[in-house]
């Protein structure tokens, strides 16, 4: 399995300028080459290829020696195989009957990969007992390796630019972990993601949401009113642009850390974690847009996927309908519907706790019915169809639709 590795670099002033003269090689590169399939379809109805594209190439690079001729060639060819993933993926959208989205011309590129870093890339020593990362064509860059690189050689190596700071993704090439065993889990646990509580586990503990960028708002607010006041094109507004990410990105690492930190502790504790299958474009459209984005649950979901894998644990994701609104314990379907007010699940069985806690049990069940040797989920204790809010009468998300002969009668 590929396992990558993040390590923020220090470039020299030089080393900078030719990193940065590469983007822009790298950007002219990706439009020109767009630029042609479109006019080679346009003009001649021709789809041009990535192979094709690669043998040119070998003679653009001939022809400017001093501009895409001083990039990589592998970084080159790495630059076109990813327009051509583009056009993949744009075919494959309209065919699905989706928004195409078709490739668009860049402004900017601020990212660059070695395909095969174990021929360009690898590491040295530097002075005083640091340590260097060796990129063809660019240098020796000094490099901050904070912990210790796993066995494996280095597959690929992706330099990118974070604001006014730089860093090296190595991805490393190692053994594929142990499957999980086909044992019961030992310690499972479902998660419920919200925004009262950040997460609420089946085992009751309940975590709140930090809002790392409710407190950050005032200070973005003020970065943002001095670039807006500086005049465009100058050099204090490229400074006040930096500060501003310099902001961004402060929210972005603390959210990052937590959430890290977080589900490092859950993948030790519990080898089975349990999430809810949500699509998080639907809650970005919701009334909390700002607070979704801020919870970061994407994140989460995430990094508990393959920590798991890496400890040969399971990650599951279950279907969302009717968490909230099952009973735990006896599986009756709550009557009338919960609401965003109600923070309580009160059923007639006799049991009354938080609903977030309660939901998170309902997932718990939902995944342990879908791993080898786990128990079944509550099945819905047939009650008829709850009355809608509104007073009218809705199905139940269990019941099944009426047959014709009960119909005709």
């Amino acid at each position: 399995m590929f396992v990558p590795h993040k390590f923020r670099l220090y470039p020299f002033r030089s080393q900078e300028r030719e990193l940065l003269r590469q983007f822009e090689e790298l950007r002219f590169l990706w439009n020109y080459a767009l630029e042609r399939r479109q006019e080679a379809w346009r003009k001649e109805k021709r789809s041009l290829s990535y192979v094709g594209q690669c043998r040119d190439l070998t003679r653009w690079r001939g022809f400017d020696k001093d501009g895409i001729g001083r990039v990589n060639a592998q970084v080159a060819q790495e630059t076109l195989a990813r327009l051509h993933d583009a056009f993949r993926h744009f075919y494959r959208r309209a065919k699905a009957g989706g928004r195409p989205g078709f490739p668009r011309f860049k402004r900017e590129v601020c990212s660059l990969s070695y395909p095969q870093a174990y021929e360009s890339v690898g590491f040295v020593d530097g002075r005083n007992s640091t340590r260097r990362l060796h990129l063809s064509i660019v240098g020796d860059i000094p490099i901050e390796v904070h912990r210790t690189p796993p066995e494996g050689r280095v597959k690929t190596c992706t330099v990118e630019r974070e604001g006014d700071r730089w860093f090296a993704v190595l991805t490393y090439e190692g053994p594929d972990p142990a499957p999980p065993p086909a044992t019961p889990p030992v310690s499972p646990v479902g998660v419920d993601l919200g925004l009262s509580h950040l997460a609420a586990l089946s085992t009751g503990e309940v975590f709140e949401p930090p809002k790392f960028l409710r407190w950050a708002e005032k200070r973005i607010q003020r970065a943002q009113r001095i670039v807006s006041r500086r005049k465009k094109g100058s050099h204090n507004r490229e400074k006040a642009k930096v500060r501003l990410g310099r902001c961004h990105a402060k929210v972005r690492d603390q959210r990052r850390d937590f959430a890290h930190k977080l589900t490092t502790a859950w993948a030790e504790a519990h080898d089975l974690i349990a999430f809810e299958d949500m699509d998080l474009r639907d809650h970005m459209r919701g009334a909390f847009p700002k607070a979704t984005a801020d919870a970061g649950w994407g994140m989460l979901r995430q990094f508990c996927e393959y920590k798991e894998a890496h400890r040969s644990g399971r990650y599951v994701e279950v279907a969302t309908k009717g968490t909230t609104q099952t009973c735990s314990g006896c599986g009756r379907l709550h009557n009338p519907p919960l609401t965003l007010k109600d923070r309580t699940y009160d059923c007639p069985c006799g049991l009354r706790l938080d609903r977030d806690l309660n939901a998170a049990r309902n997932v718990l069940a939902r995944a342990l019915a879908r791993v080898p040797g786990g128990t079944g989920e509550f099945t819905p204790v047939e009650t008829g169809p709850p009355p809608h809010r509104k007073g009218r009468r809705v199905r139940s998300w269990k019941q099944e639709p009426p047959s014709a002969s009960r119909v005709a009668t």
